[in-house]
């Protein structure tokens, strides 16, 4: 009991109840209360109280019993028990632990799981478990950190999808302190739920392109710092680099480039490296299946581009991906490449340079 551990760490540091309440601006009969169990203080106070006495909010509120959770918590990743007998459980242990976080985020998890997997709830159970639910994240989101409260609004939002309250959900999910990625990701499950596979569709695109961006780059840095060592290994990290475009080229593809400025900007980076590999292995038609992909995209990307003009997700706004034009002489530059000597007489290599004098 909170009483019980109260009076305990105070004498433990050898305060009066009269220092107490002076240290924590309080009255020495609100002090008084909290030890007979007639009152308790506020919320706002167990952080201050608990490192007055050297201890943590945990052990204030009398969580002594890490074994048991730690055997439940062992249960929870097994499922040696039903998802009810583990929440009853857990409920149990919440008692004595009502502010303990790994207590109160398996409740919300196995709140969910139950919804999805005991089809026989009532109108009346299920409002009961929900409400429940609720009060275990507010309890959770109580002067925590963003991504506390992230993961708790994603985790009360599946309580909401899975009791089949969608707009409760979508509200929520909207609320989320989190990233664009985060939120569109949990809109396009829920879209998906409620049998809105366009919608989904939408929302899970949003959701690659705030990824991407940041991929893509990444892939391109890391061979541009393999070439930094050609001179060591100029054959095997030629390979490598080759192996890197390659991967980014099948993913852009696997994602779809259309419509995105973003991604096919990379695609042509890609596109441009492996028509380079192609010559090498003399594999000239190739080549030019290559090449013609690079010349599209380098021919989309004249002038001032960004994907501000088409907005992917329906709810949230679009977020801008600038994207730097292609120029005609960054064109004109890249195919001048001695790589590309082998094929250079070719009357399809002679078409790229004059379409490039036609771009305004």
């Amino acid at each position: 009991m909170f009483c019980d551990n109260f009076k305990k760490y105070r004498k433990r540091v050898g305060m009066t109840q009269e220092e107490v309440a002076r240290m924590l601006m309080v009255t020495p009969q609100a002090v008084s209360k909290w030890e007979t169990g007639s009152g308790t203080p506020d919320i706002s106070l167990l952080v201050p109280i608990a490192e007055l006495f050297g201890i943590s909010t945990d052990e204030l509120l009398g969580y002594a019993n890490t074994e048991q959770l730690s055997v439940l918590d062992e249960q929870y990743h097994s499922s040696k028990e039903t998802r009810k007998e583990l929440y009853d459980k857990y409920i149990d242990l919440l008692k004595t632990n009502p502010t303990n976080e790994n207590i109160l985020s398996r409740l919300l998890s196995l709140t969910a799981e139950r919804l999805v997997a005991e089809k026989e709830f009532d109108a009346t159970e299920k409002d009961a478990l929900v409400s429940a639910a609720e009060g275990f994240a507010v309890r959770l989101q109580t002067g925590k950190t963003c991504s506390v409260t992230t993961e708790t609004c994603g985790k009360l939002a599946d309580v909401y999808t899975y009791a089949g309250n969608y707009k409760q959900a979508k509200e929520t999910i909207e609320q989320l302190p989190g990233s664009r990625y985060t939120k569109n990701r949990m809109l396009g499950n829920l879209a998906l739920r409620e049998g809105r596979s366009e919608d989904g569709i939408a929302f899970y695109r949003e959701s690659v392109y705030d990824t991407v961006s940041f991929l893509l780059w990444d892939i391109e840095r890391i061979a541009q710092c393999y070439s930094t060592a050609l001179r060591e290994d100029f054959a095997g990290v030629r390979a490598k680099m080759d192996e890197i475009y390659a991967v980014e080229y099948d993913l852009i593809h696997a994602i779809g480039a259309e419509g995105s400025p973003l991604l096919q900007s990379h695609l042509c980076n890609a596109s441009i490296r492996l028509a380079q590999k192609a010559v090498r292995d003399n594999e000239y038609e190739k080549a030019f299946g290559y090449l013609d992909e690079f010349m599209q995209g380098a021919s989309e990307l004249q002038g001032s581009v960004s994907e501000q003009s088409t907005p992917c997700s329906p709810v949230l706004p679009t977020k801008p991906h600038a994207v730097q034009p292609i120029s005609k002489e960054s064109v004109r530059y890249r195919l001048s490449w001695n790589t590309f000597n082998p094929i250079r007489n070719d009357e399809r290599f002679a078409k790229y340079l004059s379409k490039i004098d036609s771009w305004e």
